[in-house]
């Protein structure tokens, strides 16, 4: 299989499109491909968690007496955002943090170029990765590889990652192996301007937006509501996207025994097509193209009431939205229809580190220490993958932001956090790319039923991964 994905990856990224997004990680409209195989059945089932907190074991630093420069470790990562939350956690190392090197690679998190100049240094380098950085569109590649270590070998435990949200656990586990830690979760919710929710709902408290747009229904409801106010529910037909595709019951592509791939397509997909469908004929949206201007534009003025998000998205809206923005301080956040995720971050170890002992370390200081994921929070704006820490956060009053009028997201993320499925496949960012197109070609009556759109996708995935059985 490994043979197989390295033949496609090449094809499969040239056909994705990328697109930086803001904030703990770099996102796309369509995540670019990795060429690992996907996730076992059993570890991609629905998470099951609470926001219940756990007394986590904690990792004794290494003592480094009689160290040298060969015991030094090199931390791989593409960008200034993620080398600010490395530098970060080095701040809590005290003197070993003298033996960790950043290398940045200054691309994009999701490019060939990042994926071969890892690739290239695990290969041979007097730099090797002890640590490597990788965007969840692509992390798959080395988590479910014989690149990187099983993370129980170096002394990383489950009890000291047991604060961790499930679907990032989930997410880094492979067969039985937990391979990738996350310092982030990137949880997604529903982010609404409390103008317009007070002048249509009668009220623009995120409890009560929440509980009127609790399920799809309801928030069709609404988009009506909008409507005949003269606004639009949301600025784009593909807003809801993740939240709908998120809660398929498998991964998009199965793997056989003998490592034979099969695309399994399930009715999720067509749900999200006819719900894109009803918010474009109905006019419920401004029918513009996430990412694009006239999509963002709305962000700072306009007539959307709202945008799909996650915890990233907030510092990109930051950007969309300034002070003197008409919406600035309007916008709020609360729970949608679905819960879901949109991104992130994972660490793993090079499985030939030269220091076992400080890249374990490294990854738990990142990871697992409360204190470091504290200052993270703070100082970094991130929301943290640690129950403990974002629970003493709300209590602090920690994360509020003036562009949701002062409100603080970390409740609304700590509450969606808990519920999140997660089918992550390699295949993923191509798929949704199909998905677009197809529901595009719908929406102008190209395509006559929901039944050809399928078809299209299984056409696409015939010609971009040709080892891949479509039935």
């Amino acid at each position: 299989m490994k043979k197989k994905l390295l033949s496609g990856l090449l094809a499969a990224t040239m056909v994705a499109s990328l697109m930086v997004g803001c904030g703990s990680s770099e996102e796309t409209t369509t995540e670019a491909t990795s060429e690992a195989a996907v996730e076992t059945t059993e570890a991609a089932e629905a998470t099951e968690d609470t926001n219940e907190v756990t007394d986590a074991a904690t990792m004794e630093a290494p003592s480094a007496d009689g160290w040298d420069d060969s015991k030094k470790i090199y931390v791989y990562l593409w960008d200034a955002d993620g080398e600010g939350k490395v530098e970060e956690t080095k701040a809590h190392m005290g003197d070993l943090a003298d033996y960790v090197e950043v290398v940045n690679l200054n691309v994009g998190g999701q490019t060939p170029e990042y994926i071969t100049g890892v690739n290239t240094a695990l290969d041979g380098t007097d730099k090797y990765p002890s640590v490597i950085l990788a965007d969840e569109g692509i992390a798959k590649q080395w988590s479910e590889s014989d690149k990187t270590a099983d993370l129980a070998s170096l002394g990383i435990t489950e009890a000291m990652y047991a604060n961790a949200y499930s679907y990032t656990v989930t997410y880094g586990n492979y067969n039985g192996a937990q391979k990738a830690l996350s310092w982030q979760a990137t949880p997604g919710c529903f982010i609404y301007r409390a103008d317009l929710a007070k002048e249509v709902l009668g009220t623009d408290d995120p409890a009560e937006v929440g509980a009127a747009i609790s399920d799809w229904d309801k928030f069709m409801d609404v988009a009506e509501q909008m409507k005949a106010a003269g606004y639009k529910m949301v600025s784009g037909t593909n807003e809801i996207k993740y939240p709908v595709l998120n809660q398929r019951q498998n991964p998009w592509v199965s793997v056989a025994d003998d490592g034979t791939e099969t695309l399994q397509l399930e009715d999720t997909l067509v749900s999200y097509i006819e719900k894109a469908k009803v918010l474009y004929d109905n006019d419920y949206t401004n029918k513009a193209n996430q990412w694009e201007a006239d999509w963002s534009g709305a962000m700072a003025e306009g007539d959307v009431f709202g945008y799909f998000g996650c915890t990233w998205f907030i510092g990109s809206m930051e950007g969309n939205c300034p002070a003197d923005a008409a919406n600035f301080g309007q916008w709020r956040t609360t729970t949608g229809p679905e819960s879901y995720y949109w991104g992130g971050t994972y660490l793993m170890a090079g499985a030939d580190t030269p220091n076992p002992e400080l890249t374990a370390y490294f990854i738990y200081m990142m990871c697992c220490d409360e204190t470091t994921m504290y200052d993270i929070a703070k100082n970094k704006g991130d929301f943290v993958n640690n129950k403990a820490v974002n629970e003493k956060l709300i209590a602090d009053g920690v994360g509020a932001r003036d562009i949701l009028g002062g409100q603080n997201p970390v409740e609304t993320f700590a509450e969606a956090a808990v519920s999140i499925n997660v089918q992550s496949t390699y295949v993923d960012g191509n798929i949704l790319t199909f998905v677009d197109d197809a529901a595009k070609a719908y929406f102008a009556g190209d395509y006559a039923t929901t039944d050809e759109c399928i078809q299209y996708i299984k056409d696409q995935v015939k010609t971009t991964y040709d080892y891949i059985v479509v039935e």
